[in-house]
């Protein structure tokens, strides 16, 4: 008599196919979490990178120039480097006078008597950030021009998994500067 039914070599070949088979759908489903989670830190970085780096260069494009020295250190000048590049003060649109900086690794936005606020989230830390003048004095027949960089990076769990980027932008100022 004949007996139905899987022998022991049969039935451990058959687990294994099947545990090769799961074990590579996990894998996929584990890639795509993965993948999902690096684009959507990516688009959280490039969205307020973005929305930062506009709202900067708005505001830096409609300074004033200081005629009095009550912003700058020195009168007839449209912008002022401080903290060693990490930061530019000018007045702004407004007539108030406002500095952008680096503060720790974050960028912060100060307009006194207001306290300061910064214009980068905690999920962003900001690597660097330089400010380059040119043409900002009364001596030159140039129109003052700001250049900016900045060097920033998402958070993440690992170093090699945070996205990254570095920007430059060049913005002059929208009125014209003529000596007076």
């Amino acid at each position: 008599m004949r007996q139905k039914g899987f022998t022991i070599p049969e039935l451990l070949v058959a687990m294994f196919m099947f545990s090769l088979i799961i074990g590579g759908a996990v894998n996929l489903l584990l890639a795509g979490i993965a993948a999902q989670r690096s684009s959507l830190a990516t688009e959280e970085l490039l969205d307020q990178t973005s929305f930062m780096m506009e709202y900067m260069t708005r505001v830096l494009r409609q300074a004033q120039k200081d005629l009095g020295a009550t912003c700058l250190s020195v009168p007839g000048l449209n912008y002022e480097i401080t903290h060693d590049g990490e930061g530019i003060m000018f007045i702004n649109g407004n007539s108030q006078c406002q500095e952008f900086l680096l503060q720790g690794a974050r960028i912060q936005e100060s307009i006194p008597p207001a306290p300061p606020a910064f214009l980068t989230s905690d999920n962003l830390l900001v690597t660097s950030l330089q400010f380059v003048l040119e043409g900002e004095s009364q001596d030159d027949d140039f129109q003052p021009k700001v250049t900016f960089s900045i060097a920033i990076e998402g958070q993440g769990s690992k170093p090699e998994a945070r996205p990254k980027a570095k920007l430059q932008t060049t913005i002059s100022q929208r009125k014209v500067d003529v000596p007076n």
